[in-house]
């Protein structure tokens, strides 16, 4: 069984998040790390409690974690961590908004329509995410339309809060935003932060400094 692409995350996350159906206990998370100087990571994780893994088999093999690494990701486990849960994460650094934005469009739902924008000015740089996370269909949010037609006529069990746990972070400038919607609900992501530019205020600084000196010297002559 094949479940992912290197070119979209989210069709694994769709098969996988089905696992949730049966009872098992499935958790993904992504976080978007922006910093100041516009560079920064995408980072994705799915955790499998020990039934999830057990109908998934060999995650290095059902989600072609060689495929994702050639993509660029970098791919950390499977090892199950203190949580009890076996973890597979992975990251890709980006160097723009633009293209954090085309690798969070790779996560695929729940995550929807996310954006990451830097606008710069002489003093100050501003960056915001702004984006959706929907999980008002449950599963059904998940899946695209290959998996539907498989699934067609397949009774599918039903999705718990505890089956199915899927959270959002937004780190930007180091301030950190969480939403964990439960199942059935719909959340809006706006998170924005700014910081000022610390090298043409520091230069603005020297600048005002050296100019007042200058009177002062200046106006210590006439006398």
């Amino acid at each position: 069984m094949s479940l992912v692409t290197p070119r979209r995350l989210g069709v694994a996350v769709a098969a996988l998040l089905l696992l949730a159906t049966t009872g098992c206990q499935v958790t993904l998370v992504a976080r978007i790390q922006a910093d100041a100087d516009g560079t920064g990571e995408v980072q994705a994780g799915i955790g499998l409690d020990d039934g999830a893994l057990a109908e998934l088999g060999d995650p290095v093999t059902e989600l072609r974690l060689d495929d994702l690494r050639q993509a660029g990701w970098s791919v950390a486990g499977p090892a199950k961590e203190q949580d009890g849960l076996t973890w597979v994460r992975l990251a890709h650094r980006f160097e723009s908004a633009a293209e954090a934005t085309r690798l969070a469009a790779q996560l695929g739902p729940p995550f929807r329509d996310l954006a990451l924008t830097r606008k710069r000015t002489f003093l100050k740089s501003k960056t915001a995410l702004t984006g959706l996370v929907d999980m008002s269909e449950g599963v059904a949010a998940f899946s695209d339309p290959g998996l539907q037609e498989a699934l067609a006529g397949v009774d599918l069990g039903p999705v718990t809060d505890e089956s199915l746990r899927v959270r959002l972070e937004a780190s930007l400038h180091g301030r950190t935003r969480t939403w964990a919607p439960k199942v059935g609900e719909q959340v809006r992501v706006e998170a924005a932060a700014e910081v000022w530019n610390r090298r043409p205020v520091a230069a603005a600084v020297a600048a005002l400094v050296f100019a007042v000196t200058g009177l002062v010297v200046f106006a210590a002559t006439r006398h």
